[in-house]
């Protein structure tokens, strides 16, 4: 086999070298290394139509041994004694048969599985980046499954999220959205801030959230990890992992459509077919949707308003290729269309007094002078390839991606004309990873490789201050403005153009110190390579060849679009962790974990009165976290985890964002703690999902520069944005059997968020206040799943609360929490 390392340095690349080499010699070893054991193959199907059931579970009981069936429903596990073979899955009953070694060391074993739904599913997740049962793996992390998101009539990727402890989402665009963990928040409104939650679709990183949240189409589930995960998922995990895995292509046929209509005349419409092309080798799968909504903010003039809605198609398509049974290649491609965005705010004045003469927008009605345009398009293909190389794993991982949205609108969101902005964001990137694992049932289990990424991302600014501006320039500086009776707007224009390169090499093991305690380690070496270009313009108003000036309060002329300023981050840095976890029993596990983060400089692309650029850089940050943990499954019906954690920062990126005003700072130290609890439990026709998150964490130092008057300006003390002191949800549901054939469901989803803050500064003007949010769903299906009727509502007591919010010269501005809405849903499975 011969590898291709890419150059990226003398240095690193004998290091990323070696690292490699020792991986496969690793890999090569445990191959090699001879077996005196009984390898049992077979196959798990459903007893009613012999369907193969997918990502079953097959363990020797007793043990921390195990597997899950692939695409075909077939398992592969070894023994060395007499045992017990046990197969699980979810909605069916569990079933075990005794097994023993045989001379041939071979033996086949299938099971046909009867339906049960009288028991919780196992979860699986990827936290390893190979698919293991939640409850073996020494991590915080939730997992929100197919069948939640169909109970809980999960549309989009922030509303599949609502039930995660210590994780909160809000979003003023589509493509504006921010994703916080643990307090640790992407930031949506710079693109030289790359995320500090890592982002990932199908195994591939996204670095920025604009090109993330959409529509879900032919979801299998979506992974969240919390704490620092560096060593597998890269430096910038900060915060945590938001993982959204995709359905796979099935060797057989079968589809769905799904269609809901509800108030603020929304309609979607999704649908998927797959389809065997070549038995037991090609299928193919195409997932499509389309989602049109009106806007809940209601502005008066009749031009405006009707450019507030949603609308958005997208598809999705793959393919699955199995040549045989050691190789599996999967190709994945998807586009995705935005053509509107509903709007999300109004104007809230000032708290003291009315700089605009004008009253504040009063609930969630609005007046604004200039109508809000957004287009967004998304496309990307992903080739991921597996092979197997004795009892190890060989996985190839290509992808490229592309996102460009548009927005233009009132940035004033008031019936004066006071200021316009407009935005363009590119992002485009090209990945590939190469990673090899052994089994996870070893003695010594691994998994390491390299990864490579190139990125370029692109941002534009305009920005208008229009005539109305003029009676705040003059109160601004303190003196009437000649002629101000003639001006009419300036404006500035700021252009950002980020190259990165980054490179890492990294490995992680679990060693069995004895049958209960297992050591886990990791290490992961990054090197990166940024460049910013960057260029500002100002755009003044003469008369009789006077400037007015009035934009120069906000900006100054940095650079041009021939000779940009341009400045470089590079970076090298260990990320690591190392762990013991004990399990006291099959059923319960307890962990204890370190975990070093890191997350590279970056730049800030906003606005800037600084005319020589020198703050356009900010320092990379690190951060130790320690976790202690257990996990718990006591019964077949119950299922609780729980972590607390202690995490110390040092140089924490923030962004302090007062409208015009942008600036960006490193706080010297930040410190916190926190706890996570999840139940699920179940009795005979009642399930219910409870998770509790407290978070207590302060900047401890953090000077950022001086205030209007010149005095020094020291955030000590204050909480993080977008981290709410505690977290609550609880979704119960119950089954209600009406004949031997249909079921009618009956679920609500509580959630309850405290208090947050949307800037580092604490205003309370802006701040995000306590609320809880009550959704509801009741359904009729068959047994067998082929069709359903739902009635859903969200936001049932009608709660509004600020998501976020910005303060300007002018007045400040909310965006508001979506109000109560409600529809049908309808959808058909067949085959």
């Amino acid at each position: 086999m011969n590898i291709t390392l890419p150059r990226f340095g003398t240095k690193h690349n004998t290091c990323f070298r070696a690292v490699f080499v020792l991986l496969v010699s690793l890999a090569s070893l445990q191959s090699l290394k001879a077996q005196n054991s009984t390898i049992i193959t077979g196959r798990i199907s459903r007893a009613s139509n012999d369907e193969p059931l997918v990502g079953a579970s097959v363990f020797i009981k007793g043990t921390n041994r195990g597997t899950i069936t692939d695409q075909f429903g077939r398992y592969r596990i070894s023994i060395t004694q007499p045992s017990e073979l046990a197969v699980r899955f979810i909605g069916f009953r569990d079933q075990s048969k005794a097994v023993r070694p045989t001379p041939d060391r071979r033996q086949t074993i299938d099971f046909k599985l009867i339906s049960n739904d009288m028991q919780l599913s196992d979860i699986v997740v990827s936290a390893n980046r190979v698919e293991e049962y939640l409850q073996k793996v020494p991590v915080a992390a939730s997992v929100i499954s197919q069948r939640d998101m169909e109970r809980r009539s999960v549309y989009n990727t922030m509303e599949s999220l609502n039930n995660v402890p210590n994780l909160i989402t809000d979003s003023w665009l589509n493509s504006q959205v921010s994703f916080s963990i643990r307090g640790l928040s992407t930031v949506f409104d710079n693109v030289g801030f790359e995320s500090t939650v890592a982002l990932y679709i199908d195994d591939v990183y996204f670095s920025r959230s604009f090109a993330f949240n959409s529509t879900l189409m032919d979801i299998d589930r979506i992974e969240v990890l919390r704490g620092p995960h560096g060593t597998l998922f890269g430096k910038n995990t900060i915060g945590g992992v938001i993982h959204v895995v995709s359905e796979k292509p099935e060797l057989a046929n079968n589809g769905q459509v799904e269609l809901s209509y509800g108030n603020y005349n929304f309609f979607q419409a999704r649908a998927k077919l797959n389809r065997e092309i070549i038995k037991n080798k090609l299928a193919v799968r195409v997932t499509g949707a389309y989602t049109s909504r009106e806007g809940y903010i209601k502005d008066q003039v009749p031009a405006i308003e009707a450019t507030n809605k949603t609308n958005f198609y997208g598809f999705r398509a793959s393919a699955l290729y199995t040549p045989n049974p050691n190789i599996a290649v999967t190709l994945r491609a998807y586009y995705g269309k935005d053509g509107n965005a509903e709007n999300t705010f109004v104007y809230a004045g000032k708290p003291d007094y009315e700089p605009l003469g004008i009253p504040a927008d009063e609930g969630l009605h609005t007046n604004q002078s200039v109508p809000n345009t957004f287009k967004r398009n998304q496309a990307g293909t992903v080739a991921k390839g597996e092979f197997k190389l004795g009892r190890n794993t060989l996985t190839s991982i290509t992808a490229f991606n592309n996102s460009v949205d548009d927005y233009f609108g009132d940035n004033d969101v008031a019936s004066a004309n006071v200021s316009i902005w407009g935005r363009t964001q590119k992002l485009k990137n090209v990945s590939q990873e190469l990673r090899i694992h052994s089994p996870r049932d070893e003695k010594f289990s691994y998994i390491g490789g390299l990864y490579f990424l190139t990125e370029q991302i692109a941002a534009i600014d305009t920005f208008t201050l229009e005539k109305d501006f003029m009676l705040i320039g003059e109160e601004m500086k303190g003196e009437p403005i000649p002629n101000g009776q003639l001006f009419n707007n300036e404006g500035y224009t700021t252009n950002s153009q980020i190259h990165s390169r980054s490179l890492a090499a990294f490995g992680s093991g679990t060693y069995e110190l004895s049958k209960k305690l297992h050591l886990n380690f990791g290490l992961r070496l990054t090197s990166e390579k940024r460049t910013l270009d960057y260029w500002q313009r100002i755009r003044n108003q003469y008369t009789n060849g006077v400037p007015f000036e009035l934009i120069n309060i906000y900006a100054v002329n940095v650079g041009s679009k021939n000779d940009p300023v341009r400045r470089e981050a590079n970076n090298t840095a260990l990320s690591y962790d190392l762990g013991l976890d004990y399990r006291f029993s099959p059923y319960l596990m307890g962990y204890a974990k370190f975990a070093r983060g890191f997350k590279g400089a970056g730049f800030n692309t906003s606005v800037t009165k600084d005319p020589e650029g020198t703050g356009l850089v900010f320092k990379p940050e690190f951060v130790n976290n320690y976790e202690l943990g257990f996990k718990s499954r006591f019964s077949e019906r119950t299922r609780f985890n729980a972590a607390v954690f202690y995490t110390d920062y040092f140089n924490k990126q923030e962004l302090l964002d007062q409208g015009t005003r942008v600036r960006v700072a490193n706080a010297p130290k930040t410190r916190g703690w926190g706890v996570e609890t999840e139940f699920s439990g179940m009795l005979k026709n009642f399930r219910t999902d409870v998770s509790m998150g407290y978070l207590h964490f302060r900047y401890i130092d953090f000077p950022f520069g001086t205030d209007d008057e010149g005095n020094p300006v020291n955030y000590a003390g204050n909480r993080l944005l977008k981290a709410p002191d505690f977290t609550f949800s609880v979704a119960p549901e119950y089954t209600l059997p009406i004949s031997e054939q249909m079921r009618l469901f009956f679920g609500m989803n509580i959630n309850h968020t405290g208090k947050a803050f949307n800037d580092i500064s604490n205003s309370d003007v802006i701040a995000r206040k306590a609320a809880t949010i009550v959704n509801g769903r009741i359904s009729l299906a068959p047994r067998n799943g082929k069709w359903s009727l739902a009635l859903w509502g969200k936001n049932l007591t009608n709660k509004r609360f600020i998501q976020h919010g910005w303060e300007y010269d002018w007045g400040d501005q909310i965006a508001w929490s979506r109000p109560r809405y409600y529809g049908v849903e309808v959808y058909l499975n067949f085959r």
